[in-house]
């Protein structure tokens, strides 16, 4: 990921987690909408199924929002929208964890994924906010370097 570009992979995380929520949704209310785990072994199995494309963005998007936020702070200034994304993308691992913890103790609670989901609006929206955000370079040669803000 040395090379990549940073923005390229916090989108593409993003589509792997709206990806998974559209599978999450497509199993619960199309394929078993009665669906209530009733051993932890059964959640635990339906967690690391249904939910594992979902999961596997949310960690992807902590890493790299994360990634990015170092790489920019060794380069130049910071700015406003990776610490935003970085904290999104915290408390939407937080959200998913409590999801998680909750169903293993057999507990649906609704409040995690609304914490996830605001997480990952955070994310969206700091990416938005912030493309097309590169300066003019000082002389021809002299690489384009984005603005403290951008990504």
């Amino acid at each position: 990921m040395k090379n990549a570009k940073p923005r390229m992979w916090i989108w593409t995380f993003v589509v792997v987690e709206l990806v998974g929520l559209s599978v999450d949704a497509f199993w619960h209310f199309l394929l078993e909408p009665e669906f209530e785990g009733e051993s932890v072994r059964e959640m635990a199995r339906h967690l690391a199924t249904v939910h594992l494309l979902l999961y596997l963005g949310v960690l992807g998007l902590l890493v790299s929002t994360t990634w990015a936020l170092i790489g920019r702070a060794r380069q130049s200034g910071v700015g406003l929208a990776l610490p935003v994304m970085v904290g999104g993308a915290v408390i939407q691992t937080t959200g998913e964890v409590w999801h998680a913890y909750s169903h293993l103790h057999l507990r649906p609670n609704p409040a995690p994924e609304v914490i996830g989901f605001l997480g990952l609006a955070a994310v969206i929206a700091a990416l938005l906010l912030s493309r097309g955000k590169v300066e003019a370079p000082s002389h021809e040669s002299a690489p384009h370097h984005a603005p403290p803000g951008g990504i």
